[in-house]
């Protein structure tokens, strides 16, 4: 992607992603032996995260283990339960969006108010972006990670690219002036 001022958007390889799903009725016994986030749209811990996907599911991710060793400790800990646990690995492509425009790039390709006291750090949500789904993470105030389905990694990519050239993304800096 070519280098734009106000925003960076890199590819992250090697990440492992798992989506667990329980029984409804099992979820808060799931939620408490795991460490999962229980309140809606948030996210939490370091590596492995865990991502708050409704109340019966989350994303588990890692950049150090892989998805058959979370998968693995899954199993361990909810041994006894009903869950499917699934390596999304392949299936999706995660990138890195970083930089002060970050925030206005996001609101150009969703609905979603992208306002910093609107998506905080530790929220997370599906929308509809640019006409994909996409899984946003507000890593911290102009960090976000960006899961989508490999199928659209190019799309995306490209539509990050094209949008670097739009005027809207140019970013104030300190003294209020357009840079």
């Amino acid at each position: 992607m070519p280098e734009h001022p106000g925003f960076d958007l890199q590819q992250i390889d090697g990440r492992s992603m798992v989506r667990l799903r329980v029984r409804p009725r099992g979820a808060d016994a799931a939620g408490k032996a795991l460490q999962l986030p229980r309140e809606a749209l948030q996210w939490r811990g370091e590596d492995p995260a865990a991502y708050w996907l409704g109340p019966d599911q989350w994303l588990l991710t890692s950049d150090t283990e892989p998805a058959e060793d979370i998968i693995g400790h899954i199993d361990a800990t909810l041994s006894g339960q009903l869950y499917a646990a699934t390596d999304l690995s392949s299936q999706n492509v995660c990138f890195a969006l970083r930089g002060p425009a970050a925030r206005t790039v996001l609101a150009m390709g969703c609905g979603i108010d992208m306002h910093r006291s609107a998506f905080t750090t530790g929220q997370c949500l599906h929308t509809h972006f640019a006409n994909v789904m996409l899984f946003i993470v507000a890593v911290e105030d102009d960090n976000f990670d960006l899961y989508v389905d490999r199928s659209h990694a190019r799309y995306l990519s490209d539509w990050f690219a094209s949008s670097g050239e739009d005027p809207i993304t140019r970013i104030r800096n300190t003294t209020g002036t357009v840079s």
